[in-house]
């Protein structure tokens, strides 16, 4: 079983060439791009229709910012896994992002090594997460 699982992605950032980038990036990985949005609340609405595994997440944008994008997800209890696609100089606001549910970070700018590592990573969590979930809903015998 050493063929990985494609993942579900959903990009969301406001800046076209951002997007652009992670879509190539992830090209061949074993992600798959089922989306992009340019704001909040168009991820939000995606999100509910596309089902992503993980969503690459802006945090400033128009309408409605990762933060609040974050809230809302939790709130509705179908959060995939986040990634803030972030500067440097928004640390702040990533340690938020991290206590609203976040999974980690990618920091602007970013290189192909730095995304592909950090979705890895997530790839990994969301198995794990997986399979939580799986066994807390077998009965037990």
């Amino acid at each position: 079983m050493s063929e990985k699982r494609v993942l579900r992605v959903l990009i969301v950032d406001d800046y076209d060439m951002t997007r652009t980038l992670l879509r190539i990036i992830l090209r061949g990985q074993n992600f798959e791009v089922v989306g992009d949005a340019t704001d909040g609340v168009m991820a939000i609405e995606m999100c509910a229709r596309l089902k992503p595994d993980i969503m690459l997440l802006d945090v400033v944008m128009p309408k409605m910012n990762g933060l609040d994008v974050l809230a809302k997800l939790k709130a509705s209890n179908s959060m995939p896994l986040v990634l803030m696609v972030t500067s440097a100089e928004e640390e702040k606001v990533v340690s938020q992002a991290m206590q609203l549910g976040a999974s980690g970070y990618i920091l602007k700018p970013f290189n192909t090594a730095s995304v592909i590592e950090t979705l890895n990573e997530a790839r990994e969590r969301f198995i794990l997460r997986s399979a939580a979930s799986v066994s807390r809903a077998a009965p037990n015998t």
